[in-house]
């Protein structure tokens, strides 16, 4: 089988680096596709990307079929919602072969760019007529200010699998963080949860993508890149809305 794995930025592989490991194992081919260029003033799209690298290659997974469409054609890290057709576009030229399965970011309200990949992704596999699964990376579901759970299901909607992982697959996977060099301050709050999630809950979550969760926030309250990033649902629901409407089914 063929699985594509769709994600927002660099870094947001650890988020499904046990399901990576699972294929690779069971002799699938890997494909990962980033959709912005990740960069910010201290880390350009370069480094971003390289790290990256660092990380997948020690996954196993052949760089041949590791597509930075963000960086090589200028998607900004916080500005997916407004290149929603480009990066589509650009992921079906790039990925022509194919896919049995598509694996993207959860819609969970947790970064404004992971719940636009998960859209494109959606779009991507709704296209081609393959199914879709969503695994979780980090949202503020009940949580005050700058709180957050990180590989964590958001209990809405229901539906949610859970596969055990190995202990030391969800060592290796935590510790990979240490690649990340210019993300530090990003990993001193993401890594502790994650680690005990890996490590100690030995626990990987996905559901099925239901298109008609996307119509709706993600949870209700404030989404915490709302309170994070200071982007609010409705300019992203805004910027989509036209994209859902033709592209995802009802």
């Amino acid at each position: 089988m063929h699985r594509l794995f769709v994600f927002a930025h660099q870094d947001d592989e650890v988020a499904m680096a046990t399901r990576i490991l699972d294929a690779l194992r069971g002799g699938d081919t890997v494909s990962c596709a980033y959709l912005t260029d990740g960069a910010t003033r201290r880390a350009p799209a370069p480094v971003r990307d390289q790290e990256t690298r660092d990380v997948l290659q020690r996954l196993g997974v052949d760089l041949a079929r590791v597509h930075f469409l963000g960086s090589r054609h200028g998607i900004a890290d916080g500005k997916l919602h407004e290149h929603l057709d480009d990066a589509l576009q650009l992921l079906e030229a790039r990925v022509p072969e194919k896919v049995d399965e598509v694996i993207t970011l959860a819609w969970e309200g947790g970064h404004h760019d992971h719940d636009c990949a998960h859209l494109v992704a959606l779009a991507f596999a709704t296209r081609r007529g393959v199914a879709v699964h969503e695994m979780p990376m980090y949202h503020g579901h009940r949580l005050p200010g700058p709180f957050f759970r990180t590989l964590t299901p958001l209990r809405v909607g229901g539906g949610w699998n859970s596969r055990a992982i190995r202990f030391r697959d969800g060592l290796h996977i935590a510790l990979l963080c240490r690649f990340y060099r210019s993300q530090r301050r990003t990993w001193l709050g993401l890594l502790p949860e994650a680690l005990l999630r890996l490590s100690l809950g030995r626990k990987e979550w996905s559901r099925p993508v239901d298109p008609r969760r996307v119509d709706a926030r993600p949870h209700e309250g404030p989404l915490f890149y709302e309170r994070r990033f200071r982007v609010s649902y409705a300019v992203v629901a805004r910027a989509a809305a036209e994209f859902r409407q033709r592209l995802l089914p009802r």
